[in-house]
């Protein structure tokens, strides 16, 4: 019995071991990210990884601008770097969709790591945590976000910025093992490999010209008008249905709900945590960090209030931790015709957006 026991014991540590260097050379080495499927959540994450690598030029001021796809459909590099060709800026785009400060601390060292490569870092972040209307910190997203990124070493504070306890237990453990968050990307791989294969390749070669060869869409939101009393639109002539769903449910519908006061105070702890851990990266390197409020939406410009900095943004800006474009900078573009869906703008939103941020932040950083 006592032999069976010590048998049964080894093998359990061997299998584990066994798990531990599978992990080890294949996920915590780097190995795996350069597989996965580039249309996938974690995939996004090495999209950016790529881009930025791509685009950031040695012996250039490079400002890395980092924001979702609002930044993804927002930034001209090349007309941005246009704008301002006289004055050595050279902008770098580091967009992930869906993407959100906790996110970007972990893109930011891994593309920054010294925290002194770029000449300045645009965070395109909300200026107050009440724009935000569900919990940040318990967005599950991030972790399949973050797969490729984390470190043993991040399991405390990336499991306990968690509110919820259950999302906690699974941040832990998508970092002790590695592989639990990328399983269905596994299982794909290992049914088609050479699918897979050729996905990838196909994205390393192409995925960087497509982008910047991107001018953005050129489609646009009709100009309805809004009833003042229900604050919707008067008629939605020129409007498909599927767009008409979407502005009911995912826009209008929100357009002035206030989220609740233990969503807000969530979200204050949030912003103040993850915008400061960032800002702690760069305290005395001397690379500045620059919050911007991208366009918000399509009606936002003349039903919404300006953005006004506010909870631990604001305390950030007033200790002059961080800089700030003022909340009204863009507010002018936030029109039906500058978009082409509830929160994406179109080309010519793109443009103007993208000159007037070049023009602003040249005249900003020192």
């Amino acid at each position: 019995m006592f032999r069976r026991l010590v048998f049964v014991t080894r093998l359990v540590v061997v299998a584990l071991l066994v798990v531990v260097l599978f992990d080890a050379l294949v996920f915590r080495s780097g190995f795996y990210r350069r597989w996965l499927e580039p249309g996938s959540v974690a995939g996004s994450t090495r999209n950016a990884l790529r881009l930025v690598e791509a685009t950031t030029m040695p012996g250039r001021r490079n400002v890395l601008v980092v924001g979702n796809s609002k930044i993804g459909e927002g930034l001209s590099m090349s007309l941005a770097d246009k704008t301002v060709s006289d004055g050595g800026l050279h902008f770098v785009n580091g967009f992930i969709p869906g993407s959100d400060l906790r996110i970007w601390y972990y893109l930011l060292r891994e593309v920054d790591p010294d925290a002194r490569r770029y000449g300045a870092i645009v965070l395109a972040t909300p200026l107050a945590a009440e724009e935000e209307l569900g919990k940040m910190a318990n967005r599950v997203a991030d972790i399949n976000y973050l797969a490729p990124l984390l470190r043993l070493s991040d399991l405390p504070s990336f499991a306990l910025s968690f509110d919820d306890p259950v999302l906690r237990n699974q941040a832990a453990r998508s970092i002790l093992f590695p592989a639990q968050p990328l399983r269905r990307d596994i299982a794909a791989f290992l049914s088609a490999p050479a699918q897979r294969y050729e996905k990838v390749r196909d994205q390393e070669r192409n995925y960087v010209p497509n982008y910047l060869r991107y001018l953005g869409r050129s489609e646009a939101l009709p100009d309805l008008p809004i009833d003042p009393s229900t604050r919707l639109p008067v008629h939605w002539n020129g409007v498909d249905e599927r767009m008409r769903r979407g502005l009911t449910e995912h826009y209008f519908r929100w357009l002035h709900v206030k989220p609740p006061e233990d969503t807000l105070a969530s979200n204050e702890r949030y912003y103040r945590y993850w915008l400061g851990r960032i800002v702690e990266r760069y305290q005395g390197t001397g690379v500045p960090v620059v919050l911007i409020a991208v366009p918000r939406g399509p009606w936002h410009g003349s039903e919404a209030p300006v953005p006004t900095p506010g909870g631990a943004i604001g305390e950030l800006i007033a200790a002059g931790k961080v800089l700030a474009l003022p909340g009204d900078t863009f507010t002018d573009i936030e029109q039906p015709h500058h978009f082409f869906d509830q929160e994406h703008m179109n080309r010519s939103g793109r443009e103007r957006f993208t000159v007037r941020l070049a023009q602003r932040l040249q005249a900003l950083l020192p």
